[in-house]
């Protein structure tokens, strides 16, 4: 089974304007307030989270997939009232969606969500196939760790973590498990931090329910092989 990591769209012509979101709105005061969205990552929500709104350009496209950044939407994908159903379909566990309403010529399209995903699934990694490395500022890689399983990643990183800052741990190529039972998942640790993954079958259901504003890069490209060698084949020029 191949597998694709969910990506915002880069073609103009599916945006309408590139960047989409001229700004966000904010419901509360960002730093002091600990219902911000923003502070809870990779975690369960046990309360009402206060949520932001993607202001989009006049002439930006609504998407089911908003290409946004910033706080609010940090590792939160923001998605459509389709693209909701079709992932919890798809998935049981670990994610839960909270109302964030899209702004667009003043008008409030209340059909968006923010996803909260509070599982991650670094087990479904073959780590015999993969390349693994302790890393200094990020990107330095300095040392690649002798790692055959989630179990000895778990411990390796436990060991990175004590250490604290600059070292990090990092995994620059990666293959997953045969006869995963997943569709939808998360992973942490790769190039660009953390990535939502999709299987082809699920990537196949995506694709013919017309969802727009994604992209669907093969996890097994690096981020360079793919904007710059792979991805205009496909999607055609940013």
């Amino acid at each position: 089974m191949k597998y694709y990591s969910i990506e915002p769209a880069l073609n103009a012509k599916v945006l309408g304007n590139y960047p989409q979101v001229k700004n966000i709105k904010f419901n509360c005061h960002v730093w002091d307030e600990p219902k911000f969205i923003e502070h809870t990552h990779f975690t369960k929500i046990n309360f009402e989270p206060i949520t932001a709104n993607a202001v989009l350009y006049a002439k930006s496209n609504i998407t089911d997939l908003i290409s946004v950044t910033g706080m609010g939407f940090t590792l939160k994908p923001l998605i459509s009232e389709k693209l909701k159903t079709i992932l919890e379909k798809n998935r049981k566990t670990g994610l839960q969606f909270f109302k964030s309403p899209v702004i667009h010529q003043d008008k409030i399209i209340d059909t968006y969500y923010v996803l909260n995903m509070y599982e991650v699934d670094m087990s479904f990694i073959d780590f015999k196939k993969s390349e693994v490395y302790l890393t200094e500022n990020t990107f330095n890689l300095i040392e690649k760790l002798k790692i055959k399983s989630y179990a000895e990643f778990i411990t390796e990183k436990s060991g990175i973590d004590k250490k604290g800052y600059p070292f990090g741990i990092h995994i620059t190529k990666f293959n997953f498990l045969d006869d995963l039972k997943q569709d939808f998942f998360l992973i942490q640790n790769i190039e660009g931090g953390s990535k939502y993954i999709v299987s082809e079958k699920l990537k196949i259901e995506i694709e013919e329910s017309d969802c727009t504003g994604i992209e669907f890069k093969p996890v097994e490209l690096s981020l360079n092989e793919w904007l710059h060698e792979e991805r205009e084949k496909v999607y055609g020029k940013a």
